[in-house]
């Protein structure tokens, strides 16, 4: 009988992320990108200027922005593995794109629908589908970046 033993090392339990925020964010990237294929703006004043609405919304700079960085977050995501210099890659980069894409929405947003044909213009519901869908992308890729950064011990301050 050994009077001493060697410790144990402490069990690796493998980070295992709930897979909510990742169905979140492949939800709310196949609606963005859906919504970019539809339009964004239309005739406001449809009773004096008839329907029409405008191209579609991957035909201006933010819905092509929309467009491929939901598709790019997506397959980011889809090729995340499960180890964790995979996760420091992917997600901190999914977090950038998402964020340049909501500041491409909201200079959209911000400059107005503009007009078609001579007639005043209004947002879609396609566009606000797009943009809500896109802060939900946002939201998703800055919990799932969250998760990943290290937690750093700091010293409480003594008395």
């Amino acid at each position: 009988m050994p009077l001493f033993a060697e410790p144990k090392p402490p069990p690796r339990h493998p980070f295992r992320e709930h897979p909510f925020w990742r169905q979140v964010l492949f939800v709310a990237a196949a609606i963005t990108a859906l919504a970019a294929m539809r339009p964004w703006i239309e005739v406001q004043f449809t009773s004096m200027f008839g329907e029409y609405s405008g191209p579609p919304g991957w035909q201006s700079s933010a819905g092509f922005t929309c467009l491929c960085t939901s598709a790019l977050i997506a397959v980011m995501a889809l090729a995340e593995t499960q180890t964790m210099s995979a996760r420091q890659a992917v997600r901190p980069a999914s977090f950038l794109l998402a964020v340049v894409m909501t500041l491409s929405l909201a200079l959209h947003l911000i400059r107005g629908p503009g007009d078609l044909r001579g007639a005043t213009a209004t947002w879609t519901y396609s566009f606000y589908v797009g943009a809500s869908t896109a802060l939900t992308v946002l939201a998703a890729c800055a919990v799932r970046f969250a998760a990943t950064s290290p937690k750093t011990n700091r010293p409480h301050p003594g008395p």
